[in-house]
């Protein structure tokens, strides 16, 4: 659920060029279509951001399979297209290239129509819809949509860059902690804190976000353990969730899962408890073997 912005490109220069890639018969559907897929790329931006998915088009089998045949048959053109959308994204932000903007945990190597190029064929190479992402999240996702709401995050529109969608609950009952992730949003940021949730659910992410974060909570109470190995004051534990909150925040944005994981832990007062009884019952971390070198190789 990461904030990107969408290239600025403009089909009616990109797409004549790939209609001038394709074969006679298709190439003559195509140019007969170009005027309507223009008029309804016009609308997908204004219909996106205001968390709806755009009317759904009836098209005759001919037209269908030209429409698509655009992106899924390679041409250079297409290529080219492709590159350019990714120097966009690269310009931005190099993260953009490194970490999914569905997860935020896998690296990107796959392109996802947000909405699915079988059912909105006039948009299997808009730019706005072309989504680059990781395997997991694409296939997780695959040709799914509704016709009335949008199912999936749209790092373009329906994620906010300054306000969190995503949220992180932390609780200590009986001296186990729990983590619980999921979103929501205020007043203009409410329907997209539906989409968030509906995103969150369809992609497996709740309980991929929970067994990261239990792995770095694990990972922050051992490294207390070797600073304040009699237990870790108020005021430094605060420090130290204030700082791993905000490198997070600056890696990821304000709806990155680690960074909101710091958020939930800050804002669970029974945590300091919690951590200062691990760090005095589980004692020093066993460095057994560490100086002993390893056999040679075979």
């Amino acid at each position: 659920m990461r904030n990107q912005k969408a290239a600025e490109l403009d089909v009616r220069e990109y797409l004549p060029t790939i209609i001038k890639s394709k074969h006679k018969a298709t190439r003559a559907t195509l140019t007969d279509l170009q005027d309507q897929v223009f008029e309804l790329c016009d609308g997908y931006d204004d219909a996106i951001d205001a968390m709806v998915p755009p009317a759904k088009q009836i098209w005759k089998d001919e037209e269908s399979v030209a429409l698509e045949s655009c992106y899924s048959v390679g041409t250079i053109p297409l290529s080219k297209h492709k590159d350019n959308i990714l120097s966009a994204l690269k310009a931005q932000s190099e993260v953009n290239l490194q970490r999914c903007a569905y997860c935020m945990l896998s690296d990107p190597r796959t392109w996802d129509h947000y909405l699915p190029k079988e059912s909105f064929p006039e948009y299997a190479v808009y730019h706005s819809n072309l989504l680059y992402i990781c395997f997991g999240c694409n296939h997780r996702k695959s040709k799914h949509f509704h016709k009335a709401r949008l199912l999936y995050c749209h790092p373009y529109f329906s994620v906010d860059a300054e306000t969190a969608l995503l949220h992180c609950q932390v609780t200590v009952a009986g001296g186990v902690l729990a983590i619980k992730y999921y979103c929501a949003g205020m007043g203009a940021l409410h329907a997209a804190g539906g989409v968030a949730q509906r995103h969150l659910e369809g992609l497996g992410l709740i309980n991929r976000f929970a067994a990261e974060a239990s792995s770095m909570v694990s990972g922050l109470i051992g490294e207390l353990r070797q600073y304040f190995p009699q237990g870790v004051p108020s005021a430094s534990l605060d420090r130290v969730l204030q700082r791993r909150y905000a490198e997070a925040q600056q890696r990821l944005g304000i709806n990155a899962w680690d960074s909101r994981l710091w958020h939930g832990v800050a804002h669970c007062a029974d945590f300091l408890g919690y951590a200062n009884e691990k760090i005095q019952s589980e004692g020093a971390p066993n460095a057994n073997g560490f100086a002993v070198p390893p056999p040679p190789a075979a």
